[in-house]
């Protein structure tokens, strides 16, 4: 495993994991933060803040420091981890109104960008097929464009009666948003990518090992980050439903074991 650009992408991660710290502690305990979002958002992007705190932030120098000693695992989950804080920071610079961390929010974005720009250039370098043994393509590369056809169903069903309607979707609307950014995301980028490695991990392509990983990576942490969301929603009093972090838990344990049955099958 040859990283040309582990450098940059070393410099660029641990000034990432300064702005993604400062920003979490911001938006997870300090009053105020969310003071222009609905009620509904705040207690939601405080429960993200507290999940990328204490989760991706140690997981981000972790898989980094990993990748420094030429692990492949850590290699996936720095990737997937990036990936993560790239759309989600996406969503916090265009999606929050703005407020005093809004150059914290374009610089954790930027930063992640071009970690993961240049963490990709690498990476499709590899010889990625011939680091794995016998993984379960087939069943790894359906689940992955299970899980994209059910959110774009998802989407769908709140866009398209909006459209034929000339109305506006409730998730747009409740929220006081111009377009919901996680609708543009996820079916511009998200979900695309998804499909995309399901199909090529099937052919056993080397592109399709990487982004069926990085994609497995990516749901976990960003499964775990929405029930954290409805969790925050519970506690301040906003929501009594469980249901939502629910579903979020048992997507996580289910890309969860994906990943294990796609990252043991690494060759030593």
């Amino acid at each position: 495993m040859n990283f040309k650009n582990l450098k940059s992408i070393n410099i660029l991660s641990v000034l990432l994991s300064i702005t993604l710290t400062i920003v979490s502690i911001a938006g997870g305990f300090v009053p105020g933060t969310y003071e222009r979002e609905v009620p509904s958002m705040a207690a939601q992007g405080a429960g993200q803040d507290l999940v990328d705190l204490f989760l991706v932030v140690p997981l981000l120098l972790i898989s980094l420091y990993y990748t420094n000693k030429k692990s492949k695992l850590a290699a996936f989950l720095l990737g997937g981890t990036l990936a993560y804080i790239m759309y989600s920071f996406v969503i916090y610079s265009m999606g929050i109104h703005f407020n005093q961390l809004f150059l914290l929010y374009i610089a954790t974005f930027g930063l992640s960008l071009f970690a993961f720009i240049l963490y990709m250039n690498d990476m499709f370098k590899q010889d990625i097929a011939s680091w794995f043994k016998n993984p379960p393509r087939k069943a790894i590369g359906i689940y992955l464009i299970f899980v994209a056809v059910v959110f774009y169903a998802l989407w769908l069903k709140s866009v398209i009666p909006a459209l034929i309607n000339n109305t506006i979707p409730e998730d747009v609307s409740n929220y006081d948003l111009l377009v919901n950014p996680v609708h543009v995301l996820d079916m511009a980028f998200a979900l695309p990518s998804l499909i995309t490695g399901g199909i090529l991990i099937m052919k056993g392509k080397d592109k399709g090992y990487l982004i069926a990983g990085l994609s497995l990576v990516f749901m976990i942490i960003l499964t775990i980050a929405l029930a954290g969301m409805v969790i925050m929603l519970v506690i301040r009093g906003i929501s009594e439903d469980y249901t939502i972090a629910t579903v979020f838990g048992i997507l996580t344990i289910t890309s969860l074991v994906f990943t294990i049955l796609l990252l043991k099958n690494l060759k030593k």
